[in-house]
């Protein structure tokens, strides 16, 4: 099927990008420059813009069946950068007749910061990432009111190791003891393998 890919030339989207091929999905990138990304393989087909422009946003939606964001961000000002971006992605996905949604936020988002296990990324979300935190919250609030088939995926702390094949599963309430951590490579494989057992039902779950 085919597959776009939003912060395809993210740590996280380049993996989703080579993921996605590997298992023979057609793969649109959306990327503001080709230079992010122009080490992968060419078969990911490349549309260039910013994430304020329509128009690349739609060119990079048309004809998919599923819409990935892998989008971040470092702006520690008040800001709406994800949530902005995410309703363009989400207006232009309903004038294409995209029906799924599948984006990647950050345990503590939401009703999940009860959930984060260490004191001190729980000061880090109150404080120095306050506003990310808050945009994120926002990004979700606009994805489960879209009317589309979405999945939220809020994985723990991010790191570039291999990946394990395994994972864990929380969802609202749900608890668990240790550290919460997760190879972006595997929730680049969670996240494929819920696309390929589609609808995604409206589910929002905490990975680690």
């Amino acid at each position: 099927m085919k597959i776009t890919i939003f912060g395809s030339s993210g740590r996280t989207g380049r993996i989703l990008c080579t993921a996605a091929l590997s298992r023979g999905h057609e793969v649109t990138a959306h990327v503001r420059s080709p230079d992010g990304i122009a080490d992968l393989d060419p078969a990911i087909e490349r549309v260039v813009g910013e994430l304020s422009d329509s128009a690349t946003i739609a060119r990079a939606v048309s004809g998919s069946r599923i819409v990935i964001s892998a989008l971040g961000t470092t702006e520690r000002k008040p800001n709406t950068v994800l949530s902005d971006a995410t309703l363009r992605i989400l207006a232009e996905m309903k004038a294409a007749g995209a029906g799924h949604f599948a984006a990647i936020t950050s345990l503590g988002c939401g009703d999940s910061y009860g959930q984060v296990n260490s004191r001190l990324m729980k000061l880090v979300i109150r404080t120095l990432a306050k506003e990310i935190w808050a945009d994120k919250d926002r990004q979700e609030r606009a994805i489960a009111r879209s009317g589309l088939d979405y999945l939220i995926v809020r994985p723990g702390g991010l790191t570039d190791k291999p990946p394990s094949g395994s994972w864990t599963e929380l969802r609202s309430g749900d608890r668990m003891k240790g550290k919460q951590m997760i190879a972006r490579a595997d929730v680049a494989d969670y996240i494929l393998d819920r696309c390929a057992k589609l609808p995604f039902g409206d589910d929002t779950v905490m990975l680690v």
